[in-house]
């Protein structure tokens, strides 16, 4: 299927690493031009050093906090400098890691939100001030199941991302006229070294086997890439009429009617 996103400018939140490394890997597979963006400068370097011996010239790096609306306008001041346009925008910061239970102190609602809810907001907004002037754009916001029904998470940060979904339904709305398209992602349980089920399954991977045995249909773990390939379909001409949409990549995993 021919995606038509070749030469498109990208840029994808939180890609050092974990899934949004295999984001931008997808885009730059299809030909995309993509700004890699983290904060820890040195798994920066080394993705950007891993996908430029691959992708040559069609990968730049932004090191900042993008959970700081100044950080992200100077990324979006440079990509317009450098590029001349923004054309995708993959909002990909987030944590799971939080208190579990219901007797949850402030502190951790306001990491939660500030992790997992603030960040996408700030990053959809400022593209969207570039988008409206090109009248074109393509942004997905990667949420996750547990913003969809209760699951066995941390309350935050299944709040945050419920309240991620909402803001990306209310905002699809006031810019599809605009020529610009919001949507979100929702992954399962997703597998990556270094990741959160890596350290699950180092825990005590006869429990993670049982969870996964009992909840998720599939039976297995998901992998990064094919989130990648979900947010690739996604931004591209073949998803053209579809905005407002909560994209569930889960092996089955939640129950209700979307």
């Amino acid at each position: 299927m021919e995606l038509n996103i070749g030469g498109r400018v990208s840029v994808v939140s939180g890609s050092s690493r974990g899934i949004g490394k295999a984001i931008a890997y997808g885009l730059l597979k299809e030909g995309a031009i993509v700004y890699l963006t983290g904060r820890d400068k040195e798994a920066l370097d080394s993705t950007y050093r891993d996908l430029s011996s691959q992708f040559g010239n069609s990968v730049y790096k932004f090191n900042g906090d993008l959970s700081l609306t100044e950080t992200i306008k100077t990324l979006i001041e440079t990509v317009l400098r450098e590029q001349g346009r923004l054309d995708i925008a993959i909002a990909n910061i987030g944590s799971g890691r939080s208190k579990v239970g219901w007797d949850v102190e402030d502190s951790y609602w306001h990491e939660g939100f500030d992790i997992n809810f603030y960040p996408a907001v700030r990053l959809i907004r400022e593209s969207i001030r570039v988008m409206k002037e090109q009248a074109s754009g393509s942004i997905v916001a990667v949420s996750s199941i547990a913003g969809c029904e209760a699951i066995p998470a941390p309350i935050p940060y299944s709040a945050a991302k419920t309240a991620l979904l909402s803001f990306v339904k209310n905002v699809s709305a006031l810019v599809a006229s605009d020529g610009i398209r919001v949507n979100a992602i929702s992954p399962g349980n997703v597998y990556f070294e270094g990741g959160t089920w890596d350290r699950k399954l180092k825990e005590d991977r006869a429990a993670v086997e049982r969870y996964i045995e009992t909840s998720v249909p599939a039976r297995r773990l998901g992998t990064p890439e094919e989130i990648a390939d979900a947010i690739c379909f996604l931004v591209s001409d073949r998803a053209s009429f579809i905005t407002g949409a909560n994209l569930v990549v889960d092996g089955g995993q939640i129950r209700r009617l979307l």
